[in-house]
């Protein structure tokens, strides 16, 4: 089934031309634009990313750009429009308003939107492990949590245990299937119940807060803060997590 946006592909932008045409325009904007590009070598291609994320980074003396392969048939100007966007952000600058407002447009188009979702459904769903847990219950601590702080007016269709022992996401919020994963790590005799109530606290949170990805969004906004060091052991729970954490490191 052919996914392009009907709006935004111009004839001549064919399946063919797309990477050679990224390569062309993230070497020429970035190095045109930015002194921390030029006389280096970048290398940009497309990438499976579940939704519209697009990425920039260092590799030895030169960049790797990685742009959401939902874009592979936008034309030029929106290219153009992300990749200035990521230089701006290594180069600590404001955007153009002109390159937010060409990226806004692109990514509210219903087909970019009907795209992104089915790839969600298709491919985001988080495996969460079926047991209760050996310490800490992820189901009534949510239940508990629900009802103390929002009122039973979060839905979660489920919540439990991730299968990895992750130390660097303790815990993860998924917006289309409205599931909540814990890291194991806090399945622990030495994590107090107020430090996972915390957790899942925050993970509700996002379903409260999060908007439709844009890609560049803020994760946690100032609203999303606010509501998170209104919990009432927000610092007991933020302290114990870093040491915590910081004990883990230096094994």
């Amino acid at each position: 089934m052919d996914t392009r946006p009907s709006v935004f592909c111009s004839p001549g932008y064919g399946r063919d031309g797309a990477p050679d045409l990224l390569q062309s325009i993230s070497r020429s904007a970035l190095q045109a634009s930015f002194p921390v590009f030029r006389d280096t070598e970048i290398d940009a291609t497309f990438y499976p990313y579940i939704g519209l994320t697009h990425t920039i980074r260092r590799k030895g003396d030169g960049w790797v750009v990685r742009i959401s392969d939902h874009c592979r048939h936008a034309p030029r100007e929106v290219l153009e429009a992300i990749v200035m966007i990521l230089g701006a952000k290594i180069a600590r600058r404001r955007p153009s308003p002109r390159y937010l407002k060409i990226y806004e447009s692109f990514r509210k188009d219903p087909a970019v939107v009907e795209s992104v979702r089915r790839r969600r459904l298709r491919k985001g769903r988080k495996q969460i492990a079926n047991t209760a847990g050996k310490h800490h219950s992820p189901v009534e601590i949510y239940r508990e949590v629900n009802s103390r702080f929002f009122n039973n007016q979060i839905e979660i269709s489920r919540i439990g245990w991730g299968l990895r022992r992750s130390w660097g996401r303790l815990g993860h919020y998924d917006p289309v299937h409205h599931t909540i994963t814990l890291s194991p790590v806090l399945d622990s005799p030495a994590v107090p119940a107020y430090v996972v109530r915390f957790i899942v606290y925050h993970e509700m949170l996002h379903e409260v807060f999060d908007k439709p990805s844009t890609g560049f969004r803020r994760h946690h906004p100032p609203e999303f803060r606010r509501a998170e060091e209104a919990y009432p052991d927000y610092r007991r729970a933020k302290q114990f997590l870093d040491q915590y954490c910081a004990r883990r490191r230096r094994r």
